[in-house]
């Protein structure tokens, strides 16, 4: 039997201040990223000036290097709008090879991950102050190709012996 494959959410929680140059204010927020699908898959943020619930696929709009040494890449998800507020999430990755992105390499995601979001009526847009803290890798599995076939295989035999045995009791008198 092969195991069973796995996709992985990969779960960020974030609990610190937003601010910009003129005010700061607590917020909370939950952030979820697909490995399989690479994209971003929801986002529940809450604080004072800005709260919203969103899922979907945002897609990484950028893989670049951001030092001279080419060891150091940061991957940008598209930024994204509800309603009147954006959101735009970045992840650094330390040492990779080129091509290689945030899926390839979740144990080398830098402590510099982080976000903005912004108010597009108001035009007022806050960072997110502290670390986006990586909480474990939920599994979510996914059924093993080998075992749909088996499954498969055993409804068929039921389905014929059920009817072969029908079949032999219809003798005519």
């Amino acid at each position: 039997m092969a195991p069973a494959a796995n996709a992985a959410l990969i779960t960020y929680s974030y609990d610190h201040p937003i601010m910009n140059q003129y005010e700061s204010h607590n917020a909370t927020a939950i952030i979820e990223v697909d490995s399989v699908l690479r994209g971003l898959v929801s986002v529940q943020f809450n604080s004072d000036p800005i709260s919203f619930n969103w899922a979907g696929l945002v897609p990484l709009m950028y893989d670049q290097p951001i030092s001279d040494t080419d060891a150091l890449y940061e991957n940008g998800f598209e930024p994204f709008v509800v309603d009147n507020f954006e959101f735009f999430l970045f992840l650094d990755l330390f040492y990779l090879e080129a091509g290689m992105d945030i899926f390839d390499n979740l144990h080398l995601t830098a402590p510099f991950e982080g976000a903005h979001v912004g108010n597009r009526d108001s035009g007022d847009y806050y960072w997110l102050t502290g670390r986006l803290k990586k909480m474990a890798l939920a599994k979510v599995p996914e059924p093993s190709s080998v075992l749909l076939l088996l499954a498969g295989l055993l409804g068929i035999g039921w389905y014929r012996r059920g009817n072969s045995i029908r079949g032999v009791s219809r003798v005519p008198c």
